[in-house]
């Protein structure tokens, strides 16, 4: 039988979250300490799993080795009841939150990408005033042009301060900060205005010009070597098998489902089924291989390798001015949303992550040494049950056809407001209309058409939001003026997706889903080829549970039943390092961290 998040916690929403490569081998150390005489770190290890939700390591516990999460759980804090107190639980928020220690509200990554009026849509994470560096290589097939991205990465949209920015502000510029990823946003969100460097995978490693004003060495030359010893191609034609063969497929059913189930997908040509081609169709290396790469465990593999590259080379942990490296693994992320959290493949990254944490911590040991290093563990986000797993169970589950529903709340307006006659949407192509934009999970509301037709867009805004709440597969619909002021005490939900809202990057009005439903679905009578997959980013549970562990100099070990939030990551790396934690920061260190008397 398929395993999920139990249904009862699924609709019980947590109160008072918002208040409460060796060149060689490095001889052991004691503990480092500060010229003030208090212990602290020399380097702080953040690392993500990207969509790992809270309930894997505890219910894949027993095939866990006694290295990686075991020695975690043991040697160090484990919480498990960790949930993001917000409502929009995408990657974006996710790493913007986890070291500015608060939400979208205030640090104003609201999404991964926003809609503003007249504009289209905000990458969380790009600008096109920037270029990718080196230059990218992939070749448009249809005219031999090299392809040109449209933005490359920037943390300029982030409006917290992190806390990396507070340990430059510190110690200076020998406080080195990294920021590694598949994903760009993975790797600058965390990493603040000035990192050492921030890299993320374009079939190869690269950067942006933010990050660099030099053409002659625009990237750091144990970047240039590891891209050029072809690292990335090490796994092509390698299938992805099971990482415990002992287990057999009757074993991975037993834990997780079976290896073929409806709403499964089948990634970059990858099949539905053990055991999966990694070339991505190819007969040679290029970018649909590296899209197969990143949608298999062995993503995460090529992302360590350049982690251990990263420590030896810049000599992270290797003096008394304190580091920060953030890993931040996006393949379980890319496995989930194909296969979904049910399945073998899940399953199967999650047993392999556990094997990368023990040899990441073992390299750790070896290389900057016990007691001079802590680490903390989490994810950015959680994941939906494919609707298809939880309908077989009984559960109200469906994919809702987000076209259906826009068109439903435009007739409504018309027949509310009368016809809309003003252009929607940036520029003049767009058509008349009362719904400018849709960027979920945000309506947005034509302005021109409200000013023309003399309505309050508030009023608009309230009837759409009443049309929509009674639509069978909507759960909950805010508007922005409610979200604007106070909300009941009894609430949650509404608080959670308050937290969310940032009035320069919001729309006009917030849906949210019914539990288990998620946006996509055929309209009727349309015949499309099977709907696949999952995602997340809603404010349910189940999108919002991760886990969270640290480990470090004087944390006792043991799982802990407190209560917590991602965020309180910032506060205890900042007692690590010896810092204040960063100024939007108001989630503390938990109660039950028991900190040696620190």
């Amino acid at each position: 039988m398929r395993s999920s998040v139990a249904i009862g916690r699924l609709f019980v929403l947590l109160v008072g979250l918002g208040v409460f490569v060796a060149a060689y081998t490095r001889p052991k150390a004691g503990p480092f300490v500060a010229p003030d005489g208090r212990s602290r770190v020399k380097l702080a290890v953040l690392v993500v799993f990207d969509q790992m939700r809270g309930d894997y390591p505890e219910k894949w516990q027993p095939l866990f080795g006694p290295g990686g999460f075991a020695r975690l759980r043991a040697e160090g804090a484990w919480f498990t009841s960790c949930y993001y107190p917000y409502g929009t639980t995408t990657t974006g928020p996710g790493h913007a939150s986890i070291l500015t220690g608060t939400c979208p509200d205030r640090h104003g990554i609201v999404n991964n990408d926003w809609y503003e009026p007249g504009k289209g849509n905000a990458y969380c994470a790009g600008d096109g005033r920037y270029a990718l560096v080196p230059a990218p290589t992939a070749v448009d097939p249809k005219t031999g042009r090299v392809e040109k991205p449209p933005i490359a990465g920037t943390p300029e949209r982030l409006l917290s301060e992190t806390v990396a920015d507070v340990l430059k502000q510190t110690y200076g510029p020998r406080a080195k900060v990294f920021g590694l990823s598949l994903k760009d946003r993975s790797a600058i969100l965390p990493t603040g205005r000035r990192p050492d460097g921030a890299f993320w995978f374009d079939g190869r490693f690269v950067t942006s010009t933010y990050y660099t004003d030099r053409l002659d060495h625009p990237v750091p030359e144990w970047v240039t070597a590891f891209n050029r010893s072809k690292t990335a191609d090490r796994w092509f034609g390698q299938d992805w098998t099971r990482f415990r063969p002992d287990l057999g497929a009757e074993g991975y059913a037993r834990y997780s489902g079976p290896d073929d189930a409806p709403g499964e997908g089948t990634g970059s040509k990858q099949g539905k089924t053990f055991p999966h081609p990694t070339t991505g169709g190819l007969k040679q290396v290029g970018k649909a291989y590296y899209d197969a790469l990143a949608n298999s465990p062995y993503g995460n593999d090529l992302l360590l390798e350049f982690a251990k590259t990263c420590v030896r080379t810049e000599g992270l942990g290797r003096d008394d001015v304190p580091a920060l490296l953030v890993v931040s693994f996006s393949s379980n992320d890319l496995i989930g949303h194909t296969w979904g959290p049910d399945s073998q493949e899940v399953l199967d990254v999650t047993l392999r992550s556990d094997a990368l944490v023990a040899d990441l911590l073992g390299f750790l040991d070896a290389e900057v040494g016990r007691g001079n290093y802590a680490l903390a563990v989490t994810a950015d986000h959680g994941i939906c049950p494919l609707p298809e797993a939880s309908a077989a169970k009984g559960q109200a589950a469906k994919r809702v056809n987000k076209d259906a529903l826009v068109a439903g709340a435009e007739a409504h307006l018309r027949a509310a407001f009368g016809p809309a006659g003003e252009p929607t949407g940036p520029g003049p192509k767009g058509k008349p209309r009362w719904v400018e934009e849709v960027s979920a999970p945000w309506v947005h509301l034509n302005r021109n058409q409200i000013a023309a037709s003399g309505r309050v867009r508030g009023v608009v805004a309230r009837s759409l939001a009443d049309y929509l709440a009674a639509q069978p597969d909507v759960y909950r619909a805010y508007t922005r003026d409610e979200l604007a002021g106070p909300l009941p005490a009894a609430d949650e939900l509404g608080r959670r997706v308050k937290r969310s809202f940032h009035p320069a990057r919001g729309g006009d009005v917030y849906v949210v889903l019914r539990p288990f439903d998620l946006f996509g679905g055929r309209k009727p009578g349309e015949v499309l080829k099977e709907e696949t997959g999952t995602t997340h980013g809603s404010p349910h549970d189940y999108d919002a549970f991760v886990p969270l562990m640290v480990y470090g100099p004087g944390v006792p070990g043991g799982p802990r039943a407190e209560p917590v939030t991602p965020q309180a990551t910032a506060a205890i790396f900042a007692r690590f390092l010896g810092i204040r934690p960063p100024a939007a920061a108001n989630y503390p260190v938990p109660a039950t961290l028991e900190w040696g008397g620190n």
